[in-house]
């Protein structure tokens, strides 16, 4: 905005529009995106910039953010196009020399991910391990796959939320008036967070914090003695979820769908590792090859008949005016 724009505004507005401008940023990591903010500040003045260009980014990026990873330089790149934006009114997403960079820089990174569960996983935990010492991390468990919920969505999860119909709970991420009532739940507890903790079969006042909610992929994966427990993440119960979908062949909008996924890539990807998709389309090739070669061989068995009784038989073939009488007879008294 122009000093001749500013002079037109009066400073009532000005602030009004100020304040506005402050809580655009998102809450949760506001402090974040003005940290990255003042960083980039730093170097601007230090280095005697006069103005945001896509030249000065990129000579930013390639300087002081060279060693970090692809996700981490998207990541810094998210929270400066907003800062900038409402700071300095320029829009760094029409940069497409920046965004290239960034392309570049991804490139050949394998990003690490969760390991998941297989179904197997989660039915034997589900019915082998001990419910006095399991039964929070049971609960859990199923709400994550079943749900394919983050964390932070367990973590937040009231007993409002849960709607009991005989043979199942419906479960709802806004706050009903319908409360659920558990026998095993202390009346004394002063809250109505979803999950407590659950110690030597009794259910205390504690609510379950997000370390403990993101732990229970750990859990399983030690009870089931599978290798690297520390790559079984929070995020394990996203792609444990999403992997069943896959195996039990649910199309690639359904998986988006189930887990809130708005990019194709993220489903594509499950389909792509899904161990029974791949079976699939190795069966459907491996039978069309068998098929063919079964066609192949009766073509070649019927032409060697016909052959052989064109051989000791009259020929039929490319005769013309001709009337052929077939006389069938049976037994008529079978």
């Amino acid at each position: 905005m122009s000093s001749i724009e500013l002079s037109e505004v009066p400073d009532e507005i000005q602030n009004i529009a100020s304040k506005t401008r402050e809580e655009l940023l998102p809450n949760k990591s506001k402090i974040l995106y003005e940290n990255a903010y003042k960083t980039y500040r730093l170097w601007y003045t230090k280095n005697k910039v006069i103005k945001t260009t896509e030249d000065c980014l990129l000579a930013y990026f390639n300087s002081e953010l060279v060693s970090f990873k692809s996700s981490s330089l998207w990541t810094k790149y998210s929270m400066l196009r907003s800062t900038i934006n409402l700071q300095e009114g320029i829009d760094i997403s029409r940069f497409s020399g920046l965004i290239l960079y960034l392309k570049r820089k991804g490139e050949g990174h394998k990003p690490k991910k969760s390991s998941s569960l297989t179904k197997e996983h989660v039915d034997i935990f589900l019915t082998q391990a001990d419910d006095k010492e399991h039964l929070l991390n049971k609960v859990i468990l199923i709400f994550g796959v079943a749900g394919a919920t983050r964390r932070q969505e367990l973590v937040s999860l009231k007993t409002t939320c849960v709607e009991y119909h005989e043979i199942h709970f419906l479960i709802k991420l806004v706050k009903q008036k319908q409360k659920l009532r558990d026998p095993c739940r202390s009346s004394k507890t002063p809250h109505n967070r979803l999950f407590v903790n659950y110690v030597k079969g009794k259910c205390t006042v504690q609510p379950v914090g997000v370390h403990k909610i993101a732990g229970v992929p750990n859990v399983v994966d030690r009870f089931l003695n599978l290798e690297n427990p520390s790559a079984y993440t929070s995020h394990c119960f996203r792609r444990t979820s999403a992997s069943i979908l896959a195996n039990a062949g649910t199309s690639m909008e359904g998986i988006k769908r189930h887990g809130g996924w708005r990019l194709s890539a993220v489903a594509e990807g499950y389909i792509h590792q899904s161990e029974s998709s791949k079976i699939n389309v190795a069966s459907t090739i491996l039978g069309t090859m068998e098929e063919s070669i079964r066609d192949s061989v009766i073509n070649s068995r019927n032409k060697e008949i016909t052959e052989n009784a064109s051989s000791s038989r009259f020929s039929i073939i490319n005769n013309t005016n001709c009337v052929i009488n077939i006389n069938h007879y049976c037994n008529k008294n079978n």
